[in-house]
């Protein structure tokens, strides 16, 4: 009936008809089959981006990455160097007479050469050594400048100055040294100065005193 009416209407009625029929066969085409499709394209160009966001991050990561390596290898030899001018817990004794006839020889009245127990650190341990001397202003500065020459790192950490109200001039120095000693991780700690290599630590006493 509907076949009927439109194939018996005027000519521009059925131009309308046509334009309508048209209209109606693609949107019906676009949502039924654009419309899915386009969904799938727009979750494509997300995950593109996602995949471009990610390489991008990958790709600063391993920068990155590789920067780091140069940095740990500079900081590798650094070490390395330094630990060829640190001396080993063997070579600490022998340290301290040189340090001890280094003074002497300069002309310093040592009254105190005292080692200290070692200070634990990230990775080496600080041995400091205390000194009290009497020496004139040129002495004190020949006695730092051979302890600066030696082939092991001692430095100079604290320093105090006092004046002495005698004809001879001089000062009374006394000073901290520190050299160095590289520990790995997990290395048991240095002994004190003086302490017999291999002895143990006294036995805490028993709560409540000694009975």
């Amino acid at each position: 009936m509907a076949l009927e009416i439109i194939t018996q209407a005027p000519r521009s009625q059925k131009i309308v008809f046509g334009v309508i029929i048209f209209v109606v066969l693609l949107a019906g085409g676009y949502y039924f089959l654009l419309s899915p499709k386009m969904a799938v394209v727009a979750d494509l160009r997300q995950q593109r981006a996602a995949k471009e966001t990610e390489m991008l991050q990958s790709r600063a990561l391993a920068a990155s990455l590789a920067r780091f390596k140069q940095e740990a290898a500079a900081l590798r030899a650094r070490l390395e160097t330094a630990k060829e001018r640190l001396p080993s817990e063997k070579e600490i004794p022998g340290l301290y007479r040189q340090v001890s006839d280094l003074a002497y020889q300069t002309g310093m009245a040592v009254s105190l050469f005292q080692p200290r127990p070692p200070a634990t650190r990230d990775v080496y341990e600080e041995v400091p050594i205390s000194i009290s001397a009497e020496a004139d202003y040129h002495q004190l500065g020949t006695f730092l400048d051979r302890i600066a020459r030696l082939s092991r790192i001692v430095n100079l950490t604290d320093m105090k100055i006092t004046g002495i109200s005698r004809p001879t001039g001089t000062i009374r120095a006394d000073l901290t040294l520190a050299t160095y000693v590289f520990r790995p991780e997990g290395a048991p700690p240095s002994p004190a100065p003086g302490a017999r290599p291999g002895a143990r630590p006294p036995a805490p006493p028993p709560p409540g005193g000694a009975r």
